[in-house]
C-alpha cells in the first residue's frame, strides 16, 4: 500500500519506520510498556474500543464471544481507563492456522479498567 505523503516529511517517515523496526514495536504502542510479558510477547495486545467488551453478571465477554470469569487468571487490571484484549489465532494440531472467523481468536489476557475489576 502507497501512503501520500502531502504535507509530511518522508524522511521524517522514514525515520519513524527505521525506529519502529530497530526496536521491534509498532510507532503507536505507548501501552506495551505496563503490558506484561506473558500476555503480549510485544505483539498480541491492543486497547479496545468503547463497548467491544462486555461486562457480564458471569465476566467479561471478548469479541471472539468468549467469556473470561471475573476470577480467571488472565484478567488482569488495565493501568488506564480502557479494556486491551491480548489475544492469538486459534491453531489446529497438525494443520496450517484457521482463516480467521468470529471465533478465531483465542485470549490471552484481558486487561480491565479499575471501574470493573
Amino acid at each position: 500500500m502507497i501512503w501520500p505523503l502531502r504535507g509530511r516529511s518522508a524522511l521524517g517517515l522514514g525515520a519513524g519506520i527505521a525506529a519502529a523496526c530497530a526496536f521491534g514495536t509498532p510507532l503507536a504502542s505507548a501501552h506495551d510498556d505496563w503490558y506484561e510479558k506473558q500476555c503480549c510477547h510485544d505483539e498480541h495486545c491492543e486497547p479496545m474500543a468503547d463497548g467491544a467488551v462486555r461486562e457480564t453478571s458471569k465476566g467479561f465477554k471478548v469479541p471472539s464471544g468468549e467469556l473470561l470469569p471475573y476470577a480467571d487468571g488472565r484478567v488482569r487490571q488495565s493501568h488506564d481507563m480502557r479494556f486491551h484484549w491480548c489475544h492469538a489465532q486459534k491453531v489446529t494440531a497438525g494443520r496450517h492456522r484457521e482463516f480467521p472467523s468470529r471465533n478465531a481468536d483465542i485470549t490471552i489476557c484481558l486487561y480491565v479498567p479499575p471501574k470493573s475489576f
